[in-house]
């Protein structure tokens, strides 16, 4: 049986779906990391067997086949996505956004359209992390490890912090899916999903010692990061999920951020 490869992001709040890979968990499977800005053109160059794809990206038609079970799911919970401003929301024209921030761009785009009714331009800055964006743009979208920094960091005069899963909660009444795991091997695609649900349950039952070891390299406090695991994140594609992914689907289709309708077609099931 040949090795399986799975590509990923290395976001921490991916870590509890591919830990497992590196603790024994899958020797028959190889996990390589690479960014959201190429991880896609990578698989579907055939690189990989499965990858956990952003989900705007499986919409836009990356991906035949839709894996149940593992995916990350974001909680209304603050720390998956802030939007940091300096005005308020219905008078943003410029907002700075992350390259890797595929999925959170597009929900911004349609929460920001739907519930303010204003449309400003979303500029990729690759070093938004790094810089000072504020004598460029109105407001910053803060995604990954920079978020769970900026929600725990004292707030800063001037500057309001609005929480992006917050908002995709109250307009949709639906779970936010940042990333889902795909394939383009109908052969292999039981193999697949039962290799990936065992590293989730693996990873879901290990929350707290994966905290442990994020908050050492990140030299933060473990509960922080267990927090951040547990109340901004998820791991279950189940029926409410799907839910999400659907509206997701028909906002984004409305948007003009995507141009077809396949859900129901390539849910493997």
């Amino acid at each position: 049986m040949s090795q399986l490869r799975f590509g990923a992001a290395d976001f921490i709040a991916n870590r509890p779906l591919v830990c497992g890979l590196s603790n024994g968990l899958g020797h028959k499977a190889l996990l390589t990391y690479e960014s959201q800005a190429t991880i896609v053109d990578s698989f579907e160059r055939g690189v990989y067997d499965a990858v956990l794809m952003p989900s705007i990206e499986y919409l836009r038609g990356s991906g035949r086949y839709l894996l149940p079970g593992p995916a990350l799911v974001g909680r209304s919970a603050p720390g998956g996505i802030v939007l940091v401003a300096q005005k308020p929301l219905a008078e943003l024209q410029r907002i700075a956004v992350g390259e890797c921030c595929r999925t959170p761009v597009a929900v911004l785009r349609i929460v920001l359209a739907e519930q303010q009714c204003v449309f400003p331009d979303l500029m990729v800055e690759k070093r938004l992390n790094e810089d000072d964006w504020r004598d460029r743009y109105d407001a910053a979208l803060i995604t990954g490890e920079a978020a769970l920094r900026e929600v725990i960091s004292a707030p800063t005069e001037g500057l309001v912090r609005y929480n992006v899963g917050e908002m995709w909660k109250s307009l949709t009444r639906t779970p936010l899916v940042h990333s889902v795991w795909v394939t383009d091997q109908p052969a292999k695609r039981d193999e697949i999903a039962n290799v990936l649900g065992s590293l989730r349950t693996y990873g879901v039952e290990r929350i707290a010692a994966l905290a442990d070891e994020i908050a050492s390299s990140l030299a933060m406090d473990a509960m922080v990061a267990y927090d951040y695991l547990t109340r901004a994140w998820s791991y279950e594609l189940g029926d409410p999920e799907m839910d999400g992914l659907r509206a997701l689907s028909d906002y984004a289709r409305k948007y003009d951020l995507v141009r077809e309708r396949r859900l129901a077609a390539t849910v493997a099931q």
